[in-house]
């Protein structure tokens, strides 16, 4: 892409945000200057060189995107929100180690943009965020794949109630430690209809991800190997998914534990 049609998409806050607005269907001057809470001052020299460039024009008062534009903008708005994703929590991504996430997921990252990173409560450092306890109390429907013997297991293998179902993906070093430590409450999580157990085989990078039918949340290692307890959490229907098709990734490469 020639350099200064890349500055003319990028280097204006003004020009991306109405060609991300032009994406869903052409809008009038009055519409623009309101919905980007910009002046008609500041905007029409934007519009001008968009114009100029044939990515957006005019049409019954009404400004939209050309052809080319709309391929460009397609193109571009993944790309926007990844590194919206990655400069909100510039420190914490540049600290973890993704190597366990396939390249197909990195490429999703854009789809974590309404998650919220949570922070340790200093004055309870080994209890999960309140959020997190709140969503997992009362899913009827978990998903979860771990390197780390998380806090939270006590509480999913002491849950009640056949109507829950519950899927735990675990390394085989977490596996042993249940078997050795745990044997009880294995016994009993394993006699219930409605919840599996898979060992991955190999080294995994990511101490927990865990997937409801409220929430995701991900816990993802530093490079040094620790678990700082820093947690992404999202409630919308696209980290969610996410974070779902990234246990079913590991799922389906598991070896299920029988009761």
């Amino acid at each position: 892409m020639d350099k200064d049609l890349i500055d003319l998409l990028f280097m204006s806050q003004k020009r991306r945000d109405l060609l991300l607005l032009l994406k869903n269907g052409g809008r009038k001057i009055e519409d623009i200057v309101s919905i980007l809470h910009v002046t008609p001052t500041g905007m029409l020299p934007q519009i001008k060189k968009l114009k100029e460039e044939s990515l957006i024009f005019q049409e019954n008062k009404e400004y939209k995107l050309t052809p080319l534009a709309e391929i460009l903008v397609e193109k571009m708005e993944p790309l926007i929100n990844t590194l919206e994703v990655i400069e909100e929590n510039l420190n914490y991504w540049q600290e973890r180690d993704l190597s366990s996430i396939p390249h197909s997921f990195l490429e999703r990252l854009n789809e974590l943009k309404s998650c919220s990173l949570i922070e340790p409560d200093p004055d309870n450092i080994f209890e999960p965020p309140n959020i997190f306890l709140e969503n997992i109390r009362k899913s009827k429907k978990i998903l979860s794949l771990s390197s780390i013997f998380h806090p939270i297991f006590s509480e999913i293998f002491q849950r009640k109630g056949e109507d829950t179902e519950i899927t735990l993906i675990v390394t085989q070093k977490i596996d042993e430690r249940l078997k050795n430590d745990f044997e009880k409450e294995l016994e009993v999580y394993m006699a219930g209809e409605k919840r599996r157990l898979l060992v991955c085989v190999g080294e995994l990078k990511i101490a927990m991800i865990i997937k409801t039918e409220y929430f995701m949340s991900a816990d993802f290692l530093t490079y040094k190997g620790a678990f700082d307890q820093e947690t992404i959490i999202g409630i919308e229907p696209a980290p969610m998914k996410w974070a779902e098709d990234l246990i079913l990734h590991y799922r389906d490469k598991a070896q299920e534990i029988k009761g």
